[in-house]
């Protein structure tokens, strides 16, 4: 050994669960560490992953106590060392940062359930601790700290001031809210809880001293020896490529480059989509993950994939079946990314949460398609998607990624099979026939229930008026969706003040009041800042301004179609929707104007979401409702009520797990519990129990121990229905 110098100590490595990896001592970053950098697709999939593996093992029936024997879930690893007596990140720090807010938001979740409020304290020793006299978060960051604190606390927070690592780390927050399922909200979530604190692990690499951890973090970065699955799955797919691989390793690099090039992970995520696509069969079957292990399901499913396997059919796969429309791939990334004017659903999915939407495209497209017909496939597919987004959400009904999936996979068969956009356009229309009528719940959707969706609904038909008016010359959905860097959001605008007793000669009960002014028809959608400059101005004092708004909040005033706006007037009365504009003045009665308003964008609705409007062939018979494929009843509390089958003021009831629940029907069929007012049952229980599954099997009238679901069914046979 050379004089004066000791051995340094080899590398060493743990397992941790993710409570212990966040019980220990704050991590700081160190000066070669890269910035946050994560956007919404790498967040979402975390966020989907881990619920995912939750939910394929959790049943209602399961306590606390089970969740012990849940299967783990590894995220990998990452490298710490020692630098000036602090732990210090050296690899691992999207995922580390990405789970601090994923704790942030679980603690403000539990915060707001009395049977979770130990769980809330648990997760807050997690996400600070004390150093020294002053509260430190585990990641930390100075530049970071002030955006935590926000998020933990619920503060107001400048984003467009902030460093883009930072906005990164805000926005990272909001894609977490987006994609987090509605399944585990509720009692559920302690449940999960627990199982990401102590079933969830990654492996801690301790590199000792500062000199050794750059080294680290340089190898693993720029040398990269490791292989990675695009690795594997290259090295098997080649391996029958003939004498000669050179052009086929061409032909793989020209489609791995493209579509990296676009999105990092996009090659494996497009390898993924095209294998479910065109292997449904298989990826049903046991053995290795499609998702975890791809090169190696490929290895082990490969007599499935070719039951009759020659030479060079691994590289047929490469040149026939993948290469094709990787190029189209990329095209559908961009599209979710930025909007494309040929494709704009796919933006719509991606603004809705919809993670994964590509398997029915793919499965759709042929190698001879032209340019054209691979758009109008793609364009069919998300309309469709976004559709049942729509309809799912207007009736509480789930439509989160796993929802998605479902759907995929019983279309999935029928889809393979087309040939020409028309023939997959009869499918999809077949499948979606009655789903259009679901729009009726429209003019019931209120601001305090669904507040991002009721910004999606109020965007899109903002949009499509503006576009009819300017004959689609400019499409300014995005614009209303998405922040624009240095500007606020475009925000929901309630057209009556908060203050009821300015409208009290109108509507004399604060409480109905309150409920009026937040249904769809008493609210627009405004550019932010002059949204904030309103304030708690009458509706009448702010007429004038909103001519200058959206053609839609024009529209309120008795005369903006009648001076002017011809091609908007001419566009209404095309569509016939000109008579069912509805204008406001100082003697507008507030509730039949807010109803009426309501039904105007009803009719909006029905021709932005009809199936005609998405290019596809009507099936027969649409309208009708089968037994055999019923997706909902057509019945609403509002229709029971009017029909006298339940009386307004009655007290439903409803039990779980040995604990009563109540509620009242209101005069008009909605449901109000002791957490808010609901316009269905299913909403009614997930309001008064924290969690929802089929709210019409759940209440029953308690002055005459009937089910909703009986009370309903006695309508519709009443009906002959």
């Amino acid at each position: 050994m050379a004089k004066g110098r000791n051995a340094k100590k080899l590398v060493s490595a743990k397992d941790q669960s993710v409570d212990a990896l966040f019980g220990t001592r704050s991590f700081i970053l160190d000066y070669y560490q890269r910035d946050y950098v994560w956007e919404e697709p790498q967040v979402a999939r975390l966020v989907s992953d881990l619920s995912r593996k939750f939910l394929d093992q959790w049943s209602e029936e399961h306590a606390l106590r089970d969740v012990q024997s849940y299967d783990p879930y590894f995220l990998g690893p990452y490298i710490i060392c020692t630098a000036e007596d602090k732990v210090a990140l050296v690899d691992g720090q999207q995922r580390i940062i990405t789970l601090l807010l994923l704790l942030i938001y679980l603690r403000r979740q539990a915060a707001l359930m009395p049977k979770a409020s130990n769980k809330a304290g648990q997760l807050s020793t997690l996400i600070m601790t004390e150093q020294f006299g002053r509260r430190v978060f585990r990641v930390d960051v100075e530049e970071y700290r002030r955006c935590f604190n926000a998020l933990l606390n619920g503060d107001g927070f400048d984003v467009d001031e902030a460093r883009p690592d930072v906005r990164r780390i805000w926005n990272a927050y909001q894609y977490i809210d987006v994609h987090f399922p509605a399944a585990l909200r509720g009692d559920v979530l302690v449940l999960f809880i627990d199982w990401l604190l102590y079933r969830v692990s990654l492996v801690a690499m301790d590199a000792g001293d500062r000199d050794r951890a750059e080294e680290m973090f340089q190898s693993i970065n720029d040398c990269g020896v490791r292989l990675s699955p695009m690795d594997h799955l290259k090295r098997f797919l080649l391996s029958d490529a003939g004498s000669d691989p050179r052009e086929l390793e061409g032909t793989w690099t020209t489609m791995t480059s493209a579509l990296e090039g676009v999105e990092h992970g996009a090659a494996l995520a497009y390898l993924r989509t095209v294998f479910r696509a065109r292997f449904p069969e298989v990826t049903q079957q046991s053995g290795p993950s499609l998702h975890d292990a791809t090169h190696e399901w490929v290895r082990t499913h490969e007599g499935k994939l070719w039951p009759n396997r020659r030479n060079g059919d691994r590289a047929r796969l490469l040149t026939g079946v993948l290469f094709p429309f990787h190029d189209f791939y990329a095209r559908l990334l961009r599209a979710r990314a930025r909007m494309d004017p040929r494709l704009p659903a796919v933006r719509y999915n991606a603004f809705n949460g919809v993670v994964d939407q590509f398997d029915l495209t793919i499965a759709a497209l042929r190698p001879g398609d032209e340019q054209t017909d691979k758009e109008r496939k793609a364009g069919m597919v998300a309309n469709f998607l976004d559709l049942f987004y729509v309809t799912q959400t207007l009736y509480d009904e789930p439509a989160e990624q796993k929802d998605i999936d479902d759907l995929v996979s019983k279309v999935l068969p029928a889809v393979r099979l087309t040939e020409s956009p028309d023939e997959l356009g009869r499918v999809l229309a077949d499948h979606a026939a009655d789903w259009p009528a679901r729009l009726e719940r429209i003019p019931e959707l209120s601001y305090d229930t669904k507040r991002r969706f009721v910004h999606y609904i109020l965007t899109r038909l903002t949009a499509w008026v503006e576009m009819g008016a300017t004959n689609g010359e400019v499409d300014p959905t995005d614009r209303f969706l998405m922040r624009r860097s240095g500007d606020r959001d475009f925000e929901i605008e309630h057209l009556f003040t908060s203050t009821a007793a300015k409208y009290a000669h109108k509507v004399p009960d604060a409480r109905y009041y309150k409920y009026l002014r937040n249904r769809i028809g008493a609210l627009l959608l405004l550019d932010g800042r002059d949204n904030g400059s309103y304030g708690g101005a009458l509706l009448e004092d702010k007429l004038t301004r909103y001519r200058k708004d959206t053609r839609l909040a024009g529209m309120l005033n008795p005369d903006f179609l009648k001076k002017g706006n011809v091609r908007l007037r001419e566009f209404l009365r095309a569509e016939r929707l000109l008579d069912l504009v509805t204008t406001y003045d100082p003697s507008t009665a507030l509730e039949p104007f807010i109803e009426a308003r309501g039904r105007f964008y009803y009719e909006i609705a029905k021709r932005i979401w009809s199936l005609s409007a998405f290019g596809v062939v009507m099936p027969a018979g649409v309208g009708s409702v089968t037994p055999g494929r019923r997706t909902h009843y057509g019945v609403t509390m509002k229709d029971l009520v009017r029909d006298g089958f339940l009386r307004a003021g009655d007290r439903l009831v409803g039990y779980r797990r040995d604990q009563a629940y109540f509620a009242r029907i209101c005069s008009n069929g909605n449901i109000e519990t002791a957490s808010g007012v609901a316009t269905a049952p299913t909403k009614a229980m997930e309001y008064a129990v924290g969690a929802a599954s089929n709210g019409w099997a759940f209440w029953q009238v308690e002055r005459t121990r009937e089910r909703l679901d009986a009370v309903r069914q006695r309508y519709l046979d009443s009906a002959g229905r």
